[in-house]
């Protein structure tokens, strides 16, 4: 993504363009979405457009980076909790959003898929370096188990997505917890992760 200007038009632009794509991802498959059928929907110029991004795929990054913000400040907002992931607020973030993210996860594509899978893997492990590891030192690397705990959840993120919620985000929390923690808890070494 170019370097975001933070002025207010700049701002504008970023949300119509992302609200934009958002609506087309819910109509059509991403390799069908032309860079015009975006300028068309958010109102926008073709010099408008490539002032904030290089092409499309760099206007879906940017919209995935937004959604992954509310993650991450999410997991923000729960950093003086015992708990690795507040999966229980991301799954109900997920299910308030629940059109939002089906466009962008399931229509978007794998490369949407693994932008924001790696970006949620920062964060895990930003969250495991300064608050575990001097706590729960382990054989086994922080950057593998930020790759199990981000893959278990984009994973059963995806399930719950395709299989439209058959599950409400507590019942998703407990599947997590009982599928996936146990693992994390025996290499950190804590009951209460």
């Amino acid at each position: 993504m170019k370097q975001q200007k933070e002025d207010r038009q700049s701002r504008r632009t970023y949300r119509l363009v992302s609200d934009a794509f958002i609506e087309l991802l819910l109509e059509k498959s991403y390799d069908a979405i032309l860079v015009q059928d975006i300028l068309d929907r958010a109102g926008i110029g073709r010099t408008t457009f490539y002032a904030h991004y290089f092409d499309k795929k760099d206007a879906l990054e940017s919209t995935v980076e937004h959604m992954m913000d509310m993650f991450q400040q999410l997991i923000a907002q729960r950093e003086t909790g015992p708990e690795i992931l507040p999966t229980a607020e991301l799954f109900g973030h997920v299910h308030q959003h629940r059109q939002v993210f089906q466009a962008l996860f399931l229509h978007g594509g794998i490369v949407l898929w693994e932008t924001g899978q790696a970006q949620f893997r920062t964060t895990i492990e930003e969250i495991l370096v300064s608050r575990w590891k001097a706590r729960h030192p382990s054989s086994i690397p922080q950057t593998a188990v930020a790759h199990y705990l981000a893959g278990a959840f984009f994973t059963l993120l995806k399930w719950w997505l395709e299989a439209e919620r058959p599950c409400s985000p507590d019942q998703m929390d407990q599947i997590f917890q009982q599928l996936v923690m146990p693992g994390v808890q025996a290499v950190v070494g804590d009951k209460h992760t």
